[in-house]
């Protein structure tokens, strides 16, 4: 949470109230069912950076704390949806949505955070930044399928597994970032910062979800997805080594432990996590060389702070 506080508390706050406001319902079920996810809301780092963009850009207004909720509604329905489709038992260390209210009320509470976002868009006067929403949640459903379709397949390949990071986190990291731009009234200067901060979003989501992998490999191994530690050990281990047994494994995950025991010892054997760590510190390193370029302020050195989670 570092980078977030070095966010003005009031810029915060503000956010904050927007997005308790535009998810108000008089239904006990839905209020329940926000109240869970808001009192333990994660990181929330796609708003500080909508934020933060908005604060380089120029000067934050009603619109900039709307699309900052936004862009964190867009986030929590896919999250949503998607422990739905995994079967996820928990988000943020307790009891997913899923799990505590059942998959059909996880479903529709996604629904009513997408469609609320979409209100609250339009109450800001927001018109010019629809075709970039739209344009993430279908990445984010894409990215999503895409992922379901090779989980199926056992068939991932490092380009893929590159465009499912790309499209699944590097996506919104990015409309976080643009959108806050594009909320400001200095529209000459946020001109001048959208193409630096589109390509520092891109680093920065990229480096996001490859660290989000390592730090979930066995139980991504357990529930059969393969991710960049275990296809970097292929690409180290290839024509030194008979991989037959290896890709048996990979078809035999989420079917028995032992699949994964073997895959992890593989992993390890080729140094896959140090293969992984080293395309995220890449990103990283962009991510931050691109930011260093924009004018010192309190809002950079958020964005510096985020591109080190």
């Amino acid at each position: 949470m570092d980078g977030i506080r070095q966010l003005p508390e009031s810029d915060w706050r503000a956010f904050e109230d927007v997005l308790k406001a535009a998810l108000h319902s008089p239904y006990a079920l839905l209020s329940s069912m926000d109240a869970y996810i808001l009192n333990k809301p994660g990181k929330q780092i796609r708003p500080a950076l909508a934020l933060a963009a908005a604060g380089v850009c120029g000067t934050l207004v009603p619109l900039s704390y709307a699309v900052a909720a936004i862009v964190e509604m867009i986030h929590t329905a896919s999250l949503l949806h998607d422990d739905v489709a995994d079967n996820a038992q928990t988000r943020r260390g307790k009891n997913s949505v899923q799990k505590q209210f059942g998959p059909r009320a996880a479903i529709v509470l996604g629904d009513f955070w997408l469609a609320r976002a979409l209100q609250l868009l339009l109450q800001h006067e927001g018109n010019h930044l629809i075709s970039l929403y739209a344009d993430v949640v279908a990445e984010l459903s894409e990215g999503e399928l895409m992922q379901m379709e090779k989980t199926k397949k056992q068939n991932m390949l490092v380009t893929e597994y590159y465009a499912i990071c790309k499209k699944k986190t590097a996506s919104l990291f990015r409309v976080s970032v643009v959108s806050g731009a594009l909320s400001v009234p200095e529209k000459e200067r946020a001109a001048t910062y959208i193409p630096v901060l589109d390509k520092a979003a891109y680093h920065m989501g990229m480096a996001f979800q490859i660290n989000d992998d390592l730090a979930d490999l066995e139980s991504d191994l357990f529930g059969a997805k393969v991710t960049l530690p275990l296809l970097g050990a292929l690409l180290r281990a290839e024509g030194k080594e008979d991989l037959a047994p290896v890709h048996k494994y990979i078809r035999d995950l989420g079917h028995t432990y032992q699949a994964t025991e073997q895959l992890l010892a593989f992993i390890d054997m080729y140094k896959g996590r140090e293969y992984a760590q080293k395309v995220a510190n890449h990103h990283t390193e962009r991510a931050r060389k691109h930011i260093m370029t924009l004018p010192q302020s309190v809002w950079r050195e958020c964005l510096l702070h985020i591109s080190g989670m």
